[in-house]
């Protein structure tokens, strides 16, 4: 009997299309289907605006580039979608986090999604999340029915873009309990992939993909050093353009302090189910165990809350109580304040972080740190980690890196330099709406529309929608939020 695979598309985009064109030629003993998640549950989900929809059942992309490559059935119209099966939205959102439908994370998969969305830190209001809320709600419910119908049909493997949010995690979970489900994500550039058979991105799962990647020392070490001397292009320069370069917030006096940076908390949900603080409920309860324990050394704290926070909805304020911070000496440096965080990491006693690249960027310029929690880099022994007050405490009496800390550093630098298996047939050009798979336009309407606008604009030079080499589904995304939290 021959494997059998399918393959659940739910990202018309033109890498994810390429990449499931990959893995069925690259199985051709297999007998392999095709679902189209996206007509499915992903068009009802907050992912994609109405126009964006209207567009993709326009350009009719899976049917042209994936459906023509499988040996098997498109087994999509199998599926009867029952609306009103859906049950209301829950009252207590407080509840979204454990709820569960047939073992199917239904709960989490919405809450990937909706704070994806409107970046409203958890626990949101109904008010917050608007309509983004009902819209992830049912599109979840449309996954969890599309697997209700395929997962007692004997698919040894299943193959599907990202698997966490509304419109593909529960049919991943319910898949999942007979069958091995794949996920694949972006590579190191908008022309490659990486794959894993669980969460992807997961700490454990991101270890792991590491590891087992080419190593190239050059490139984990060009990858710092573009950082730190923020080279044009680089993703840096989003979050530091704003520093003045060796500034020190007042007060902070060089090898006098303990500097602690923050990730933006509402950006978890979408890495992890449990987000790993150790015995720290949050990162504000993480920055009051570090203040004391800096104040019982004789040093001052700094916090450097994460700079992408002044994008963000103000909702993450709810998680700090900075009248408490500043109780304890702390110097609290918010997210638009100009004082340079590579200047803060080099003259700080030590560093703390949550899982941030500042660790990495550490550890490879000698600066010693740790992370609270268990993230990626002490799973890779780029930097030790603390669980609780008492380890905290520990390392800033005696702050010290492992001893091959450099190596797990170079092998994350060397990872997101150059990860993933490249895609032959996928061309992106010189904006996504160029891109091409096998030499054919991908989405007609859209180069057209770009093409119009090019001419227009004169702008032939720029590469909106691609950043360090990677592709944003959204290639307006980052302009838009600026906008709307920002202005």
């Amino acid at each position: 009997m021959p494997r059998k695979i399918l393959v659940a598309s739910s990202n018309p985009w033109s890498f994810a299309l390429a990449v499931e064109r990959e893995l069925i030629r690259r199985n051709p003993d297999a007998q392999i289907d095709l679902v189209d998640l996206f007509a499915l549950s992903a068009r009802h989900s907050p992912h994609w605006r109405r126009r964006d929809v209207l567009l993709e059942q326009a350009n009719r992309k899976i049917g042209r580039f994936v459906r023509p490559m499988i040996n098997g059935r498109d087994v999509t119209g199998d599926i009867k979608l029952r609306p009103k099966d859906i049950p209301p939205v829950l009252n207590d959102l407080g509840r979204l986090r454990g709820y569960k439908v047939g073992g199917a994370a239904v709960g989490l998969a919405v809450l990937s999604s909706i704070t994806s969305a409107t970046t409203v830190q958890e626990p949101g209001t109904h008010a917050q999340y608007g309509a983004v809320l009902p819209m992830a709600w049912r599109s979840a419910y449309y996954s969890l029915q599309a697997a209700e119908v395929l997962r007692d049909r004997g698919y040894d493997e299943i193959y599907t873009f990202n698997g966490r949010h509304c419109y593909s995690r529960p049919f991943c979970d319910l898949m999942g309990a007979g069958a091995r489900v794949w996920r694949y994500e972006q590579g190191a550039t908008g022309a490659s992939f990486v794959m894993a058979d669980s969460s992807i991105h997961e700490p454990d799962t991101v270890a792991r993909l590491i590891r087992s990647h080419p190593y190239e020392r050059a490139a984990g070490e060009e990858f710092y050093l573009a950082r730190l001397r923020r080279a044009p292009g680089d993703a840096v320069n989003f979050y530091v353009s704003q520093q003045v370069q060796g500034l020190l917030p007042d007060g902070a006096v060089p090898g006098e302090f303990v500097a602690f940076f923050t990730s933006s908390s509402d950006e978890f949900i979408a890495i992890s189910d449990t987000p790993g603080f150790g015995s720290f409920r949050s990162q504000f309860d993480a920055a009051i165990s570090i203040a004391r324990a800096a104040e019982g050394a004789g040093k001052r704290f700094v916090l450097r809350l994460h700079p992408h926070l002044q994008y963000k909805h103000a909702s993450w304020r709810r998680e700090w109580d900075f009248a408490q911070l500043t109780e304890l000496g702390a110097i609290v440096i918010h997210p638009g304040d100009q004082a340079d965080s590579y200047a803060i990491a080099s003259a700080a006693h030590c560093v703390f972080t949550c899982g941030s690249t500042v660790g990495f960027e550490c550890t490879f310029r000698g600066i010693p740190n740790a992370d609270v929690g268990e993230w990626v880099g002490a799973k890779l022994g780029a930097m030790p980690h603390v669980m609780n007050e008492v380890e905290v405490a520990a390392f800033i009496a005696a702050p010290a890196l492992p001893d091959d800390a450099l190596e797990g550093a170079l092998l994350y630098g060397s990872y997101i330099r150059r990860a993933g298996t490249a895609l032959p047939e996928l061309d992106i050009g010189r904006h996504p709406h160029y891109a091409r798979i096998d030499g054919k336009v991908v989405d007609p309407l859209r180069y057209g529309f770009q093409r119009t606008r090019d001419v227009l604009t004169r702008d032939r030079a720029g590469a909106a929608g691609v950043l360090n080499g990677k592709v944003m589904i959204d290639p307006h995304l980052a302009d838009r939020a600026k906008r709307e939290f920002n202005g």
